[in-house]
């Protein structure tokens, strides 16, 4: 981040605390400092946690809560931690945030009293389901504590209408799964259970008899008849299963070891069958399905087990031998799948998740292999949309699952004319929590690469990748950084043909050197002469035509005549002067800066004061020289424009001071400090231009030449 945005971003959060201070220069410098300081040390995440906890009113509360947002996979959690700790390290600091928010809390009638109340209020209509009676109720509470005015929004009166928030993606979910319980492999509860007696009552080689029945019917899915379920509260959390008490101790204990296996079942199964839906994306998808090709060989095992229970071969201490290795690895589903229906993963974030579970798992063995599997069955559909975006520059995610997402999608026919400077920079932009962590290093190469491709194709369909093979997740061999590599050298390699050969790209920017950088001497000095008049005028006043018309003729009669592209050069009239239009792009507001800023009313600019050139850009040049470019060499114009407008009017006075050779040596004599004072003020105009033209701008173009002669297409 650069030094000026630093400090923009400095005075604003000034302007929100309510801090009136004029030291945001030295704010700057110590961010500046600070953040280099913090990308070459590793700071632990566990010791910022301590210093908070340590310093928060409810250091339990804090410490659950971390928990929770660490258990949802919540990015950036660590980094925000870490720069908590460092506000609450400073004292200096933590009193000024302090100070400013109860300041600006007591101007809005809020105290920190019963900003809790509120919250801890708000937090319970979250996970109930309130009436319209009890909405009012809040609302007007919040109103009465804030003390303003306010009208409901459209979510309020949605949620007041009893209105549900549409799905937009994907096809409308048949009723007629909710209506039939059914159809789900889940537990299904029955609401008139038929009333059984006391499994004590039997002997104890007819109670395992019975209770292994019920546990391969649980093991289903099926509740039993002697082991109840109490289906949990949040969809992503395990049933709870209870055992007849009147069952032998060590019968209960055994049944009461095997019964997790059974509520991670339940779990895996409510969440294949919530995830399979359209709007939940193609990586969910992907990965219920790879779930339910692992639950068909763990209800293969459930039917051996009730094979040999048939036989009277299974006993329970034999059950829970044969099931204790697919324990492991159901409570590793099962861990798996709750985080991701805790934190709502989709897409990238689904492979995160997938990808640092099968990492902490290295030398586990099949647990490894398994979560191996998991990943490389959910990152098909993923590879398949990077697949695309790397070697056609196509974005095809109807879910939004992808790193890449296209802000907009015209119509490339007009995209081709007339394209804004800032389109193809947040057209195409990156959505962090949807980069996996294993493409995070790649995440800005994907990007621009697809880019490209996408330039390429709009100029030429016919161009082809030549790398392309399928991408596969693996922990081990990272055969993908290969690929993105290879697709963006060629990439890279084939818009850099396209701009320098087809485009003329270097002639372009000679042609830019030749105008705004004053290159041509003579078409300066018509445009000058053929200008002067109208240039004189109020900018008001400036008849744009008619300047179009002088800048015309000046070009057809200079030696900027031959220019194979002069007729991209346009008149442009800015409505502010030079040195405001420096001060909003650098956005600085300081003391010493403020006089430099006008006033509310416009400003009487003469049409030399606000004259500068235009270049008309065709795409895809217009990605080197955008607006952003072309307004940089717009302000050196009009500096340098500005200058030999005063050269030349010292130039007039040198013309004029001509005739004092005719008056007597006495009367000259009276003349010598003024005309010693025009020459030094000649001079030294001239050798600023020099310093600026031949010292500055020639020796850097110069470098810029040698640069991109280095390149081989």
């Amino acid at each position: 981040m650069s030094e000026f945005k630093i400090h923009h971003h400095v005075s604003e959060l000034f302007s929100l605390l309510g801090i009136q201070s004029d030291a945001a220069e030295k704010y700057t410098e110590t961010l500046s400092e600070s953040v280099q300081r913090f990308i070459s040390t590793q700071v632990s995440a566990s010791s910022a946690v301590r210093i908070l906890a340590e310093n928060a009113p409810n250091p339990q509360a804090f410490l659950s809560k971390y928990d929770e947002l660490k258990s949802r996979n919540v990015r950036d959690l660590d980094p925000l931690v870490v720069f908590l700790s460092g506000l609450v390290e400073d004292e200096s600091v933590r009193k000024v945030v302090e100070g400013s928010s109860k300041l600006r809390l007591q101007e809005d009638g809020v105290t920190l009293a019963n900003v809790p109340s509120i919250v801890s209020d708000i937090e319970r209509a979250a996970e109930t389901k309130l009436s319209r009676d009890q909405l009012n109720e809040l609302r007007d509470r919040l109103l009465r504590e804030s003390q303003v005015m306010h009208t409901p929004s459209e979510a309020l009166q949605s949620v007041e209408r009893g209105e549900k928030r549409p799905l937009c993606l994907g096809p409308p979910i048949p009723s007629w799964l909710k209506n039939r319980p059914y159809l789900s492999l889940d537990f299904v509860k029955l609401e008139n259970r038929q009333e059984i007696g006391a499994l004590g009552d039997v002997s104890s080689t007819s109670q395992e008899h019975q209770l292994i029945e019920d546990v391969l019917s649980v093991m289903m899915g099926i509740e039993g008849r002697y082991i109840t379920v109490q289906l949990p509260t949040k969809h992503y959390d395990s049933p709870e299963f209870t055992v007849d008490p009147s069952v032998e101790p060590s019968l209960s204990t055994l049944v009461s070891r095997i019964l997790p296996l059974c509520g991670y079942y339940s779990q895996l199964i409510r969440f294949v069958e919530n995830k399979s839906c359209y709007h939940h994306g193609l990586v969910n998808q992907a990965l219920s399905a790879a779930i339910t090709n692992l639950i068909k060989d763990y209800m293969l095992l459930v039917t051996q087990l009730e094979e040999q229970h048939q036989h009277w071969a299974l006993t329970l201490h034999k059950l829970y031998f044969y099931v204790e290795k697919t324990m492991a690895v159901m409570d590793m589903l099962a861990c798996v799948t709750r985080v991701i229906s805790k934190s709502e993963a989709h897409g990238g974030a689904v492979l995160s998740i997938l990808h640092d579970r099968t990492v902490s798992l290295t030398g586990c063995g099949q647990l490894q292999d398994v979560m191996v599997f998991l990943t490389q069955s959910a990152a098909v559909p993923y590879m398949n949309i990077l697949a695309k975006w790397l070697y056609r520059g196509i974005i095809n995610d109807p879910y939004n699952e992808f790193m890449v997402v296209d802000r907009e999608s015209g119509s490339e026919e007009n995209e081709d004319e007339d394209l804004a400077d800032d389109y193809w920079e947040k057209r195409y932009t990156i959505i962090p929590q949807n980069i996996p962590t294993f493409l995070q290093v790649h995440a800005n190469v994907i990007l621009r690469t697809g880019k490209y491709l996408n330039v390429i194709r709009q100029s030429d369909h016919s161009v082809v990748c030549p790398h392309q093979e399928e991408l596969v997740y693996s922990v081990r061999d990272r055969s993908y950084a290969e690929v993105i590599e290879r697709t963006y050298n060629f990439a890279s390699k084939r818009l850099l043909e396209l701009l320098m050969k087809e485009k003329d790209l270097m002639g372009r920017l000679r042609s830019v050197k030749h105008y705004f950088l004053l290159d041509q001497g003579d078409f300066v000095v018509q445009l000058m002469s053929l200008c002067e008049d109208e240039l004189s005028k109020n900018i008001d006043d400036v008849v744009p035509t008619r300047l179009e018309s002088l800048l015309e003729l000046a070009l057809r009669t200079s030696a900027a005549n031959s220019d194979f592209y002069k007729d991209d050069i346009e008149c442009d009239l800015q409505p502010i002067t030079l040195m405001t239009q420096m001060l909003r792009i650098l956005s600085i507001e300081t003391e010493d800066e403020r006089e430099y800023y006008p006033q509310e009313e416009r400003l009487q600019l003469t049409g030399l004061q606000g004259f500068s050139l235009g270049y008309r850009v065709t795409w895809p040049v217009s990605l080197v020289l955008d607006r952003k470019t072309i307004a940089c060499y717009q302000m050196i114009f009009r500096h340098l424009f500005y200058c030999k407008h005063v050269e030349k009017l010292l130039c007039r006075v040198w013309v004029s001071n001509k005739v004092a050779k005719s008056f007597p040596l006495s009367a000259s004599r009276t003349y010598t400090a003024a005309f010693a004072l025009r020459q030094r003020m000649l001079n030294f105009i001239q050798n600023i231009e020099y310093y600026m033209m031949f010292e500055v701008i020639e020796r850097n173009w110069q470098n810029f030449i040698n640069k991109m002669q280095k390149f081989k297409i």
